[in-house]
């Protein structure tokens, strides 16, 4: 049974969460009190004492000089935590930096958390124009960017329609809509593997593969990339090869402690019939 919304102690917490997440919003510029007052809809005084309360606790942090703030270091410690889940980033980063030498262009990991895709981990590579248009700790609805999309077109449809349902606000914020979210997923499905053919950034590319555990869910994606011109079909092609080699290196480093559930639990994609994982030709060869 859910718990009571009307819970004194929950009602803090989601009051609070819904604080932190007005202040993560504004993380370059730093936070008004009245940017959270507007956003939240809690009162100047509620608003002011949730604020002092985070501000103890150190998740958040106050600049004196301009009365702005920030998200705390104690927050970033545990989302750096968070987005380590099984050892991840230590064990993807050789791949990402063996991505980054050989395509020269920017190779991102991404993990999901709930309904959305956030940036755990960046490696650039050398060519001189750069496409950073995710940095870590960056959080993207799922389906939204190619590291995203990789995440979401491969779960069963229900599930694909509840999540664009629930964010379908921040959908529509990056100029998207249902329809147009569905057609992506069905063209990463086609071809095996996300691609973001500059939707979301004009004159950027991307395509990206997704990590799975043993039980074959979604853990996080890998994604390069690059500029329109460098992101030719053929090379393309070659790269989302390259990624699949090294999703596989991952997956097998993460296998002994992402043990399958105990035999006779289906997952959602077996009771569905749908395959939750890319289908194992598209992951070798990179072609789909």
């Amino acid at each position: 049974m859910p718990p009571d919304e009307k819970e004194p102690g929950l009602q803090s917490v989601q009051r609070a969460t819904a604080v932190l997440e007005v202040i993560a919003r504004y993380a370059e510029e730093g936070c008004r009190l009245a940017d959270v007052i507007r956003e939240t809809e809690l009162g100047k005084a509620t608003a002011h004492r949730f604020l002092r309360a985070l501000e103890a606790l150190g998740l958040v942090e106050a600049d004196e000089a301009s009365g702005r703030y920030f998200i705390g270091m104690r927050l970033v410690a545990l989302g750096t935590a968070a987005g380590n889940r099984f050892g991840l980033i230590r064990r993807a980063r050789p791949s990402l930096r063996r991505l980054a030498e050989v395509t020269a262009d920017t190779v991102y990991l991404s993990f999901r958390a709930g309904n959305h895709a956030v940036c755990i981990a960046r490696e650039e590579g050398a060519f001189p124009i750069k496409t950073l248009t995710l940095g870590v700790g960056s959080r993207r609805p799922l389906g939204i960017g190619a590291a995203a999309l990789a995440m979401l077109a491969y779960l069963p449809d229900a599930e694909i329609d509840r999540l664009l349902g629930v964010n379908e606000g921040e959908i529509r914020e990056f100029g998207m809509d249902r329809a147009t979210m569905w057609e992506m997923v069905e063209a990463s499905r086609r071809c095996g593997y996300a691609l973001n053919n500059g939707r979301f950034v004009q004159g950027m590319s991307a395509v990206a593969l997704p990590i799975t555990n043993g039980d074959g869910h979604h853990l996080a994606s890998i994604a390069v990339a690059a500029i329109d011109s460098r992101m030719t079909s053929e090379r393309r092609e070659t790269i989302v090869h390259w990624i699949g080699e090294e999703v596989a290196k991952i997956e097998a480093a993460l296998a002994p402690i992402c043990q399958p559930r105990t035999r006779g639990s289906a997952t959602e994609e077996e009771r569905s019939g749908k395959p939750g994982r890319l289908p194992a030709r598209a992951r070798q060869s990179g072609t789909g």
